[in-house]
């Protein structure tokens, strides 16, 4: 009840604030990548900016801010249009003693935000978090609600939604005196929902961290972690159940075994109960990283080759790779390359089989002179993706992306459009997707006397600026299944648009006039937007009469197609 009274308050609060709280009436997306929309100019350095979208069609941006002390949490709510929506230079999360970081953030499924972080206001770093409404209040326990106190550090955070408003964290925890892997539960009021200070997720031998999570679909989660229990550094993962049980086998499945370090990875859900996990690899030679990546079943079977599938093994160095959903069951990963002496971006998407579509080793989305460093990725709704870097192609460091199709070609200008290019420099992007097929990027600016957080829209076609139908303020999104177009259609291009309010587990089929299901696809890991997505891909589709399905819990939206040849 507590939520759906906090989802009604959203409708009234945000019309107050439209009275009431000061904001810039002239600020939206600009056409000029030198201008932006400033999201914090406050005096200290404001750095590494998360962002995510809401409900609404906009996006809730949160950073790491010194105004006051070492470093505060602090967010911003921007409409679809570009409108800064809370008071001027954010709302604070957390102002307590000591410096706030490591900041992760998720969706409350009510427009808006669950936001976690290492805290050392005890003297040793913890975990919090906060929840902050679509109207820009803080929900729980002023300064956040303590997930994790235990004896030791709590560190290197993930977070994942639940599919009911709250969230499901995991931390790198040293009570024990080495790295172990933990993991909580909060629900949508700020009640933690497992054992105090959480659930040991790993305990085994040697050091465990940097614990990565994604939602399960079914109220629980799946972590990966990198882990030294043998020697050589190796990837594990977890299934954690609703209740905080683990699924698979204790302290973890092994997802690489040989003698090979590997590190960092990164994970995202396969939209059928399982996960994609993507890691650096430094082989035999020890010297040059390269990335592979298992996928593993709802059971946790792995559905790969043992210790992985190459995503790229060119000459010179693959780093920092980030991974999305294709909406088919694979993923598209991006990375820092060095192949060419410089750091460049290169992206590859891998099937649900576990084959690479583009071509061997990637496709370059930028080779632009000087390093591009940290790419960021979103998807584009149209199993394609947006990426999003740091350029230093010019005297200053600016902000620049690219869009990728689900074919693999570059769709923007060669080598990226510039998204900020503004004096000074510009670091740490963070990128999601918008309702139209875009994104919007935030990232901190050095372009006054210290850093501050700014953001731009890219549409879907490579254009800077607001859409040509954007408002200051959207309403929720509603679940939705548009009707298909055109109609009748070919079974090449059987493409569903539609539209979920929240994370929570979806699925979308294609069934024959008797009922029978000759396509499915879980699409609840897309989370809450406006998606897009090809029922024909991998199936054969012969030409007759259709039902399409969408369901999400106990809604359920139909329309029909006729497929021809």
């Amino acid at each position: 009840m507590s939520r759906v009274i906090d989802t009604c308050l959203c409708y009234v609060g945000l019309f107050v604030l439209a009275l009431l709280l000061p904001r810039p009436a002239t600020a939206a997306f600009p056409t000029d990548s030198t201008v932006n929309v400033p999201l914090c100019i406050a005096t200290g350095d404001q750095k590494y900016p998360i962002i995510i979208q809401d409900n609404w069609g906009g996006s809730v941006v949160v950073w790491e801010d010194p105004r006051s002390d070492a470093g505060d949490v602090y967010a911003q709510r921007l409409s679809k249009a570009g409108v800064p929506q809370w008071p001027v230079n954010g709302v604070a999360l957390c102002a307590a003693t000591g410096q706030q970081q490591w900041l992760h953030i998720t969706s409350d499924d009510a427009g808006g935000t669950i936001v976690v972080w290492q805290d050392p206001r005890s003297g040793t770093m913890d975990v919090y978090a906060q929840r902050i409404s679509a109207n820009g209040t803080p929900q729980w326990t002023a300064n956040g609600v303590a997930i994790c106190t235990a004896v030791g550090d709590q560190t290197f955070l993930a977070i994942a939604p639940d599919g009911t408003g709250g969230a499901i964290i995991t931390w790198a925890d040293t009570r024990s005196g080495t790295n172990d892997i933990y993991a909580q539960r909060i629900s949508f009021d700020g009640v933690v929902q497992w054992t105090a200070n959480g659930v040991p997720v790993c305990t085994a031998a040697g050091d465990q961290h940097y614990g990565e999570i994604v939602p399960d679909g079914a109220g629980g989660a799946i972590v990966a972690w990198e882990d030294s229990r043998s020697g050589p550094t190796q990837i594990f993962a977890q299934r954690i159940s609703s209740d905080g049980t683990p699924q698979w086998p204790a302290n973890g499945l092994a997802l690489t075994t040989n003698s090979y370090n590997k590190n960092e990875p990164a994970i995202v859900s396969d939209g059928a109960g399982g996960a994609i996990v993507a890691w650096t690899d430094w082989g035999s030679s020890g010297v040059a990283p390269d990335i592979y990546a298992q996928r593993l079943s709802v059971n946790g079977t792995p559905q790969w080759p043992a210790n992985g599938v190459p995503i790229c093994t060119a000459a010179g160095n693959q780093i920092y790779k980030t991974l999305v959903s294709d909406g088919m069951s694979g993923a598209i990963l991006t990375w820092q390359d060095s192949r060419s002496g410089n750091n460049d971006i290169y992206a590859q998407r891998i099937s649900a089989s576990g084959t690479c579509q583009w071509p061997a080793n990637g496709v370059a989305l930028c080779a632009a002179a000087g390093d591009q460093l940290t790419p960021m990725i979103a998807t584009d709704g149209a199993g394609g993706a947006i990426v999003s870097w740091e350029d230093h192609r010019n005297p200053t460091v600016d902000i620049y992306a690219q869009r990728i199709s689900a074919a693999g070609a570059p769709q923007w200008t060669a080598n990226g459009v510039g998204i900020c290019t503004a004096p000074g420099d510009q670091h740490s992007p963070t990128i999601a997707s918008s309702r139209e097929g875009g994104a919007v990027i935030a990232w901190s600016d050095q372009r006054g006397a210290s850093y501050d957080i700014y953001a731009q829209r890219v549409g879907a076609n490579g254009e800077i600026g607001p859409t040509v139908d954007d408002v200051s303020s959207g309403t929720p999104l509603s679940f939705a299944l548009d009707p298909m177009s055109p109609n009748p259609t070919c079974a090449s291009a059987l493409r569903v648009h539609f539209t979920l309010p929240n994370s929570a587990a979806a699925s979308l089929e294609l069934l024959d006039v008797a009922g029978r299901r000759i396509a499915a696809h879980d699409v609840g890991s897309l989370g809450a937007g406006m998606h897009t997505l090809d029922l024909a891909e991998g199936h054969r589709v012969t030409p007759g009469l259709y039902l399409v399905r969408l369901r999400q819990g106990a809604s359920t939206r139909m329309t029909r197609v006729a497929v021809l040849k």
